[in-house]
């Protein structure tokens, strides 16, 4: 049941755990044409509407509707992976494939003060700490600003989260915009680390998320010229959506997934009419909303085969996705937040989603916990170890030294296992492997145990200072965009 015009890398790209056959894509593509060709979209800007049209779709009575012509040929001409750097030029992200990496989440509007324990507003210090933690854990691959400034101006709380991001990490960053304004100067501001914008395009550290469709089936003219800038800037771009089930969507997750690709694909379709052949990175994130108690649950097994599908799709379509894990409904980073957690990034994992957002989330997305961080890098690091397998040759069968050791013997002290052991085993940083006895002389519990970490790497990690002339550039662009809004 191929369908005609695409070809499917659904088999180039098999992963360990999927929940859709290629046949089970197919059907939710053809199903999500049928809703551009019938259903259509509310595309809320004169520009968009026209640049659609002049490609081949009709508007009715204020709907956009698309021929499935034109979806494909979007989907053909767009990046097929996302690469990102850090800020000295070392690629560090290749989105593609079924290559995985994690990162934080933007724009909690609360925040678990880590000193205090209180939750409260979010603050600009908050996306300083949240960058700081993230650059110092190993399994955190890029960074986002965690916290909705609200200590500041308002209308600039993007710009500030950008240049505490890009002032305290060394990681990739993705940035958001409260307008196409607000996305500019941080874009100029990477400019300024990269020496120009020409090399910030060549090797880029910043990638852009203009934000979100409204759903169902909305894209309004904040959003569209947001997202024009990002195609234009050459920048590698975010696309995301949220499905809430039952309430935004239909409740059944493949009505809500054929009904959220549109939102998806209609992204693909306009970058690729502005700016053909940039790269745009597409996510959907399925909430459960409790009937009960109407809240949109992310620690749900539901969120977890959302995860899934957006991977199986995305594979079959051969596009870079943004995916979402580390996110927990408990409002503490406590026993619910780590099994929460450890289900999004195992299945994140073992699907190969590309970009996990959304590290340091937690109560459902409202607030951000600099412990989150530290606990889901803990996670990553095992889930790693699971997706990476096992090797099996002469040296892993390690035949030659069975036979020395024989039967009763030991291998504690053979050479194999002293070049070996590093490799082949995960070594955790929190989790407490001590003997009772040497545990009971200080009695951590996990809880402790990542605060503690926490603590350390808020007290001892720094990134790299910028120079002092970049630096002052940035302050300057700050100081220009705090004119431009007084």
């Amino acid at each position: 049941m191929a369908i005609e015009g695409l070809t499917s890398y659904y088999q180039k790209n098999t992963k360990k755990y999927q929940v859709l056959s290629e046949a089970d894509c197919e059907k939710l593509l053809n199903a999500c044409f049928d809703i551009f060709e019938n259903t259509g979209m509310d595309i809320q800007d004169a520009e968009a509407v026209k640049l659609l049209t002049d490609a081949g779709a009709k508007a009715e009575d204020g709907v956009v509707k698309i021929p499935r012509e034109l979806v494909i040929r979007c989907i053909n001409s767009a990046g097929k992976e996302m690469l990102l750097y850090d800020r000295a030029g070392n690629l560090k992200i290749r989105a593609g494939g079924t290559n995985t990496y994690f990162g934080l989440g933007p724009t909690n509007p609360y925040f678990n003060d880590f000193h205090t324990g209180e939750r409260r507003a979010s603050r600009r210090s908050d996306v300083t700490e949240s960058a700081i933690v993230a650059d110092a854990c190993p399994n955190i691959d890029f960074v986002m600003g965690l916290a909705q400034i609200s200590d500041y101006n308002l209308k600039l709380s993007d710009v500030y989260e950008g240049y505490e991001m890009l002032t305290n990490t060394t990681k990739p960053v993705i940035v958001w915009g409260v307008d196409a304004d607000g996305l500019k100067d941080q874009v100029e501001m990477a400019d300024a680390i990269a020496g120009g914008h020409d090399k910030l395009v060549e090797k880029p550290f910043l990638a852009l998320f203009p934000g979100c469709p409204i759903t169902p089936l909305i894209i309004d003219s904040k959003i569209y010229k947001k997202l024009k800038y990002s195609a234009e800037s050459g920048l590698p771009m975010i696309w995301m959506s949220g499905i809430q089930l039952g309430t935004t969507s239909p409740v059944t997750i493949a009505g809500a997934i054929a009904s959220n690709m549109c939102e998806m694909l209609m992204g693909v379709i306009l970058s690729q009419l502005i700016n053909e052949g940039c790269t745009i990175a597409c996510g959907m994130v399925v909430l459960t909303v409790d009937m009960g108690t109407t809240y949109s649950a992310y620690g749900s097994p539901e969120h977890c085969l959302g995860e899934a599908i957006n991977a199986d799709l995305f594979h079959y379509l051969n596009l870079p996705t943004m995916q979402t894990g580390g996110v927990t409904d408990s409002k503490l980073v406590d026993e619910q937040a780590a099994l929460e957690t450890s289900m999004q990034v195992l299945v994140n994992m073992l699907s190969g989603g590309h970009l996990v957002h959304d590290v340091g989330f937690i109560d459902g997305a409202m607030s951000g916990a600099l412990e989150q961080i530290v606990l889901t890098d803990e996670i990553v690091g095992y889930a790693r170890r699971i997706e990476r397998g096992i090797t099996i040759n002469e040296e892993t069968l390690a035949l030659d030294v069975i036979h020395e050791v024989g039967p009763g013997g030991e291998f504690l002290t053979n050479d194999h296992t002293l070049e070996n052991f590093r490799d082949e085993v995960w070594f955790p940083t929190l989790l407490n492997r001590e003997i009772y006895g040497n545990w009971e002389h200080h009695k951590t519990d996990m809880r402790t145990r990542i605060h503690d970490k926490t603590a350390h790497l808020l007290a001892e990690h720094r990134a790299p200072e910028l120079p002092a002339d970049v630096k002052a550039r940035l302050d300057e662009i700050l100081k220009s965009a705090e004119e431009r809004v007084k």
